[in-house]
């Protein structure tokens, strides 16, 4: 809106966006943890861990370190001013990851083969028991995109109609510290 942000509320908005991405990745870390406790999930977890290729590579590179980590890593630069371009990497690195962490959840969910008869072992033409590849169509990734696309024209309308952001950003608008 062509409101000046001041350097205190940029500071608040960049902690509490590091804060954000540790937890997301303590929520990761829990569900991995829990379904490796879990007998029968055991194996999705290690194929997402270890062995799920491109699924493997997206959760650790996608979702942990670029999703989670170097967004904590940019915010928290100690006795470094917060930036906006630091912080607006730090927000597209955030949104990847989630990306990321979509992938892997829908496509590595659907790519990893489920036992239909534990304990028995089936044969037949569909391919039973492998690992699938997935490659979006161009209908597919136009969905996504207009999905998204949607939800942020959504947001501008709302923001922009809507008394929902203050009138001054700056730092003599910011509440005393703490």
């Amino acid at each position: 809106g062509g409101r000046p942000v001041g350097a205190a509320l940029l500071g608040r908005l960049a902690r509490l966006q590091a804060v954000f991405a540790a937890a997301g990745l303590y929520f990761a870390a829990v569900l991995i943890i829990t379904n490796l406790y879990v007998a029968r999930r055991a194996d999705f977890a290690h194929f997402v861990l270890a062995g799920g290729g491109v699924h493997t590579a997206a959760f650790w590179i996608g979702q942990v370190l670029l999703g989670g980590l170097l967004p904590i890593g940019l915010l928290l630069v100690p006795k470094a001013p917060v930036s906006r371009g630091r912080l607006l990497t730090a927000a597209a690195c955030v949104v990847l990851g989630g990306l990321a962490q979509m992938y892997v959840t829908i496509i590595g969910g659907q790519a990893y083969p489920l036992p239909l008869f534990p304990g028995r072992e089936l044969h037949s033409s569909f391919m039973d028991g492998t690992v699938h590849p997935y490659t979006p169509s161009l209908p597919e990734w136009l969905l996504g995109l207009g999905g998204m696309a949607l939800a942020a024209l959504i947001v501008a309308v709302a923001t922009r109609l809507l008394p929902l952001l203050p009138q001054r950003l700056d730092d003599a608008a910011a509440p005393a510290a703490e």
